[in-house]
């Protein structure tokens, strides 16, 4: 099942992505896969969301969200860094277009781990950038669901 979660504007008319999902009852859902755009959240996560499609995290499974973003395509790197982030950081690829890619990483990996890997991975390619998804809120300060769960 797929629901619609806001993500912004585009063109000053509210934007959404289809995030899978499985139905929790009431307006509460556990998302299956981390998003590529929709913020705050990754797979495992429980949200309530209110019909504008805006969502509220009302319980957290302990993954980072990390997307892998680039102007040229990602499509070569991919498997070789998706063998990395499994065999080093337990994590998982959850989305891909050719030039984005959605990882799910448990947080007892570490955020020194997470960092380095993706830190190498923009030194080898120049083009490329990475952003946690659900680290920080929209202010640029960290959420802190982590505390106590590693």
């Amino acid at each position: 099942m797929h629901v619609h979660l806001r993500v912004g504007e585009s063109s000053g008319e509210p934007a959404f992505e289809p995030v899978h999902v499985l139905p929790l009852g009431a307006r509460r859902y556990k998302i299956e896969f981390t998003p590529g755009l929709a913020y705050g959240v990754a797979a495992g996560d429980e949200i309530e969301l209110a019909d504008d499609g805006t969502y509220e995290v009302v319980a957290r499974a302990g993954n980072v969200a990390v997307r892998v973003l680039s102007a040229q395509s990602l499509n070569l790197n991919e498997p070789k860094l998706t063998l990395l982030v499994a065999s080093s950081l337990g994590g998982r690829l959850d989305g891909s277009i050719g030039r984005g890619l959605a990882y799910t990483i448990p947080v007892k990996a570490g955020f020194p781990a997470i960092e380095n890997l993706f830190n190498e991975l923009v030194r080898t390619m120049p083009d490329a950038i990475w952003e946690y998804g659900n680290v920080y809120a929209e202010d640029g300060e960290p959420l802190g669901w982590w505390q106590g769960a590693a």
